[in-house]
């Protein structure tokens, strides 16, 4: 199943190789016929043989050279006879009847004079007027290395026998001359429009599109500077967009020399950058690979500052081969990991470096038959080529540049989920301070309050509470003297904290059934005490302990007080349902119920009952006997603190 899925992705890579290889090929092939003249024959003359005189003389002096014109043939190269010149006079001879059998030709033609390509400019006049320039023949010099030239004249400046002559500017013996191409406008300026439209227009669209690429690509770099890939793509997209600049710069910002030098380098800085990019973005190292590839580009520096300014083009040539070199190396680093872990991105870059590979060859081979003059016989073959590398090179980079944005947008999409991730985290930590905040204010609070009661309770003891005793002890009166210990109790447990206490309800009766005893028996009273009900284990509250322990004795001073012929008190305890039901009876009511005046006493037995959310009931039974009952539910004890304090 394996060895099948290798095959299966082995043919997939096969295919798109061809695939990118055949539309390349195809590009050439339209914008080869666009710019041929492949027109029907009758329609066009080409002028190819005539005389040079490599002289840089006016027009006006040629008459004393006629013996220096020697016959060459077009295309012609200075470099093989002409070195030391920069600028050579040609003639062409043309009899009007080579353009008057064209098809087409009136009296009225405008005629077209058409150069595939020259450098680098020149003059042209048509027996002895000037039908046209190229520009500048001064410094900085007018550029048609990558362009044609194209003139127009009228058919009355037309003779029997034509002289045409062009004086042809070049810088260092690198000119060349192309053959002329003569036909009325009708035929040629669409012909110049549209091979002026590729190699002058589109070059100048794709350098600011390079251009822009590198610029944003740079932008996200320097905002995301762990992602080194981006700057490496944006050296090479620098170093690109002046390999395109080269291809459309009519006049030099700097030297030929010093142009030439930069444009060089900057080929070689291409390849380097673009190596280091793909490596990077697979998350591959060659330390080793990546030395000598710097070396190879630092080197590369130094020589074709040599090249360029001793004119020692021929090393240009044989030392971009390493570029080549790197692109061929690069490619089976990008197979090896596609074979390895069979993702799309190195099978990308394979594509992407066999097309650029390819047009860099022919680039190559064109410059050195066109410009260097090698394979002379080779040279009618790319008569209607073009440098195919700054055509193929940008619109491989749209493309890495979509797959650069693409991991920029799915970087920033990853970015904003976990910010979104974050800002929730940072809302539930905010809300978790808060709640702390509140806890430790709470805290404080309670600290300052506890430390406020502390202050109280020391007063109460040192003052209120010797007071009290003293009271006690001087009373005669018997009631007097149970109101005064019961105050005295209170005070106790308040001094005490015993009141700020948590209790467990079975031990909460057994200490009420205690103090309640202890009264009682002092009053001479008889107490019949039921509490037998109550055996759950249920936690009273700080809130619960306190307000049911003031209540109990609330009635019992009452009872003891108010109730003269008292004999005997009943107290009945019982839980039921999770409510807690405290009933006390006693005999001696000296009246109804009814007849009662509301007092504090009462009012607040009703209150403190609401704050625990019970039911509070007095009622009259048989004889003199009253019944005060109160039944509280059980539980945490929620909104402690209410009333605590509030009521005596």
């Amino acid at each position: 199943m394996s060895e099948e899925s290798d095959n299966k992705r082995g043919w997939m890579l096969s295919v798109l190789l061809l695939s990118a290889l055949g539309l390349l090929f195809a590009a050439w092939a339209w914008l080869e016929h666009i710019s041929s003249v492949n027109l029907p024959q009758g329609e066009y003359a080409v002028l190819a043989q005539g005389e040079a005189l490599p002289l840089d003389i006016e027009l006006q002096a040629l008459a004393e050279r006629e013996e220096s014109w020697m016959p060459v043939t077009l295309p012609f190269h200075w470099r093989n006879r002409f070195a030391d010149t920069r600028a050579v006079w040609y003639r062409l001879r043309l009899p009007l009847s080579a353009l008057s059998n064209l098809h087409g030709v009136t009296a009225d033609t405008v005629w077209g004079f058409y150069v595939w390509r020259l450098n680098q400019t020149a003059d042209v006049w048509l027996n002895g007027q000037k039908i046209g320039s190229g520009g500048n023949t001064g410094e900085p010099m007018a550029r048609y290395w990558n362009s044609p030239l194209y003139f127009e004249f009228p058919a009355s400046q037309l003779r029997p026998q034509n002289e045409i002559l062009i004086k042809h500017y070049s810088q260092h013996g690198w000119g060349s001359m192309e053959p002329v191409v003569l036909a009325s406008s009708a035929v040629l300026k669409p012909l110049y429009a549209s091979r002026s439209f590729v190699q002058h227009d589109v070059a100048q669209g794709l350098f600011v599109f390079v251009l822009v690429t590198g610029l944003f690509s740079f932008t996200v770099w320097f905002y995301r500077r762990r992602e080194i890939e981006y700057l490496w793509f944006a050296v090479a997209s620098a170093a690109l967009s002046v390999y395109c600049l080269n291809q459309f710069l009519r006049y030099l910002p700097v030297g030929a020399d010093t142009w030439r030098w930069v444009t060089n380098v900057s080929v070689d800085l291409w390849a380097y950058a673009l190596l280091i990019f793909i490596l990077r973005s697979l998350q591959v190292r060659k330390p080793r690979v990546e030395k000598m590839a710097l070396f190879y580009l630092l080197f590369g520096v130094a020589l074709y500052f040599y090249a360029s300014f001793y004119q020692a083009f021929d090393i240009n040539i044989y030392y971009h081969l390493g570029s080549l070199l790197l692109g061929v190396y690069v490619f089976f680093v990008c197979l090896a990991l596609y074979r390895q872990e069979h993702k799309i991105l190195p099978l990308f870059y394979c594509c992407a470096i066999a097309l650029m590979f390819v047009a860099g060859v022919h680039d190559t081979v064109m410059q050195a038959v066109l410009n260097n003059g090698w394979l002379g016989g080779a040279e009618p073959e790319f008569q209607n080529h073009f440098n195919s590398l700054h055509f193929a090179a940008p619109v491989i980079f749209m493309f890495l540049g979509a797959s650069l944005i693409k991991r920029f947008i799915a970087s920033m999409n990853a970015a904003d989920s976990l910010n979104a991730q974050l800002e929730t985290r940072i809302a539930q930590a905010r809300l978790e301070l808060e709640e702390n905040y509140r806890a430790i204010e709470e805290v404080l609070i309670r600290q300052s309050a506890s430390e406020e009661r502390e202050r109280i309770y020391r007063d109460l003891h040192d003052d209120v509470g010797s007071k009290l005793l003293s009271l006690y002890y001087r009373l005669e009166k018997e009631s007097d003297s149970i109101l005064a210990k019961s105050a005295l109790e209170d005070l106790r447990d308040i001094v005490s904290r015993k009141s700020l206490e948590s209790c467990v309800l079975h031990n909460a009766v057994q200490q009420w059934h205690q103090e309640t005893s202890e009264r009682v028996a002092d009053a001479g009273v008889m107490l019949i005490w039921n509490a037998d009900a109550v055996k759950e284990e249920h936690m009273l509250s700080e809130l619960q302990y306190t307000q049911l322990r003031r209540m109990l004795r609330e009635v019992l001073s009452n009872a003891l007080l108010h109730s003269r012929g008292i004999t005997q008190i009943q107290v009945r305890m019982d839980v039921t349902s999770g409510t807690l039901g405290i009933s006390v009876a006693n005999d001696g009511a000296p009246k109804p119920v009814s007849a009662w005046r509301s007092g504090r006493g009462i009012s607040n037995l009703r209150v403190r009952t609401r704050d625990l959310g019970g039911e509070f009931s007095l009622v009259d039974r048989e004889g003199s006997w009253v019944e005060v009952t109160w039944r509280v539910p059980l539980g945490s004890g929620e909104g402690e603190g209410v009333g605590a304090d509030t009521h005596s």
